[in-house]
This record gives structure tokens, C-alpha cells and sequence, in this order.
């Protein structure tokens, strides 16, 4: 058998991981973050940052079976630069069979911030089998950061599952608990709406707390089919049907942004909404677009609250 090269190692092991780190890259508190609490504090239909894009369940290497078939002997080899993000991707792949043995490759990470992500990672994939040991593996990690990663990470592999115990985790998830409920709430609904109606519609916490569960709702069911995300946003309170519609359009920008602005155009007095949710998706991407999508909204109140975001 040939040995591979090592760019085609070196892709691998970044193709397993990128989906934690680019995830992360959304959910570390920012200063921008902290404007959303100021601005959630005041009613509206807008959620102004986007919480991270996608849960984690449903990214590369996710659930530890990805084609990516490392072993120690390819961590070993692998020049110092790249050593750790091969542990870790080994750690990943190996936690479904042996969790204990996972652990033991993550601990041949340097102490500190790569050994607890690699943790969160094992947590995280064996939540849905062995949540006990998962809770156990969250519970020892060091570092508030990670800590509450791990227990957000199990919270997004739970939603399928038990929608209850994936919610109650996100107590849990210290820094990341509004962004938890947001992404768990919205794979809840890909799979049970229901239980994520009557989730949101507890009206649990602070303000910031209720926007992002029913934002998440929108945008999630938005990725998968605008139509249906509709329906799911006019079956909650009148309250809150406007922010659901801002996160369906920035859902549905995700998979095609002129798509997402001709089907936001269908839904009358929330036209607008769910333009303002494709604007601010774009903020990283096109800024010029977002602004030209805000200049175009009809409500005053949206179109200078899409504004302001485009200059932050």
C-alpha cells in the first residue's frame, strides 16, 4: 500500500476538524455579540448577529464515521505544525468505539486549549449513546470556554433524540447559552417541530433568550425549505413572528440569496423581515449587497435598524 502524501493527510485532518473551529470562530463572545444584548433589549424584528451557522452534529467528521482513516503512527509522522489538529481528528474518529482510548489520544495534546476542544469533540459524539459519560467528560473540563462548548456540542448531538435534555444542556453552556438554544431549538425543529414550538413558547429567560429561540426556528427550517419555515413562524405568537422571519431569510440566503429576496417578497407584511435577514447575511460576504438590500426595505424601522448593522 502506498503512503500517503502528506497534503492529502494534512487535508484530511483539517477536512474532520474545520467544522468545530469555523463554528467556533461564530460563538466566541465578540463585542458585536454584546450589541445584540443591548439592541435585544428593545422590541423589534431583527436579531442583528448571526449565532453559529450550523450545528455541529451535521458537520465534517460529526459523527466520528468520516472517511478520514488516521492512526497514530500518521499523527506521529506528521510535521509538528500539523501534529495536533491530527490528534484531534483521531481522537473524533476513534470516541465511537473506545471513548476511553479518544481521551487518551487527545491527551497527547499539549495542556491547554486543544486538549479540551479535543474533549468537547468526544463529548459531543457520544452523547447520543452514552450521555452520562458525555455529562462526565464535560463536567472535567478545565476552562469555562470549553467547558460550556462541550455541553453545547451535546446539546446539538441530543436534538434528534430527546428534545428536553438537549434544551436543559444548554444551561449549561456558560458563555454559549443563548447561542445553544438558538442552534438546538432549530435542529429540534428540523426534526419535531412541535416540540420546538412549545419550547420557545414557554417564553423562557431574558429577552435575547426568546429572540434567538424563535429566530432559530426560522432559520434552520429556512435552509431546508422557505415555505414550511413560514408556516413554522406563523404557528408562534404574534409577538415573535416578525423575528422568525428575519432568521428564515437569513437561513435561506445561506442556499441561494436571489432565491431567498424573491420568496421573502411573497409574505406581505413580513416582506420586509425577511429581506433585513438576507442583508445581514451578508455582512461578511457582500457588504455592498447588504446595503443595497437595506436601502430597499420599505419600513422605516427596519430599513434604518439593517443600516445601522452594515456600519458596525
Amino acid at each position: 500500500m502506498s503512503t500517503p502524501s502528506f497534503s492529502a493527510l494534512v487535508f484530511l485532518c483539517v477536512a474532520v476538524l474545520v467544522g468545530t473551529r469555523f463554528a467556533l470562530a461564530w460563538v466566541v463572545p465578540t463585542a458585536a455579540a454584546r450589541q445584540v444584548e443591548v439592541e435585544s433589549r428593545e422590541p423589534g424584528g431583527a436579531m442583528e448577529v448571526p449565532p453559529k451557522p450550523a450545528g455541529l452534529a451535521h458537520e465534517a467528521g460529526g459523527n466520528g464515521s468520516g472517511d478520514a482513516a488516521l492512526t497514530p503512527a500518521t499523527c506521529e509522522g506528521m510535521p509538528v505544525e500539523v501534529r495536533s489538529t491530527c490528534w484531534q481528528a483521531l481522537a473524533r474518529q476513534t470516541a465511537q468505539a473506545d471513548p476511553e482510548e479518544a481521551l487518551r489520544v487527545c491527551g497527547r495534546l499539549p495542556e491547554g486549549p486543544g486538549r479540551e476542544e479535543c474533549a468537547s469533540d468526544v463529548a459531543e459524539t457520544i452523547a447520543p449513546r452514552d450521555r452520562a459519560r458525555a455529562a462526565e467528560i464535560c463536567a472535567g473540563v478545565a476552562s469555562t470556554k470549553w467547558r460550556g462548548q462541550c455541553h453545547f456540542g451535546m446539546g446539538l448531538a441530543l436534538a434528534e433524540v430527546d428534545p428536553e435534555a438537549a434544551i436543559g444542556l444548554c444551561n449549561s453552556a456558560e458563555a454559549f447559552r443563548t447561542f445553544c438554544r438558538h442552534d438546538v431549538v432549530g435542529e429540534i425543529a428540523m426534526v419535531n417541530l412541535p416540540a420546538a414550538l412549545t419550547i420557545c413558547g414557554r417564553e423562557e429567560g431574558d429577552t435575547l433568550t426568546r429572540k434567538t429561540c424563535w429566530h432559530g426556528i426560522g432559520k434552520y427550517l429556512a435552509r431546508r425549505d422557505l415555505t414550511e419555515a413560514a408556516g413554522a413562524c406563523l404557528a408562534g405568537p404574534k409577538s415573535w413572528q416578525a423575528l422568525c422571519f428575519h432568521g428564515m431569510g437569513w437561513g435561506a440566503a445561506e442556499r441561494d440569496v436571489d432565491a431567498a429576496l424573491s420568496g421573502c417578497a411573497a409574505f406581505g407584511e413580513y416582506a420586509d423581515n425577511c429581506s433585513h435577514g438576507v442583508a445581514n447575511q451578508l455582512k461578511r460576504s457582500d457588504p455592498a449587497r447588504e446595503q443595497a438590500i437595506c436601502e430597499s426595505l420599505t419600513q422605516p424601522e427596519a430599513r434604518a435598524k439593517c443600516l445601522a448593522f452594515v456600519t458596525q
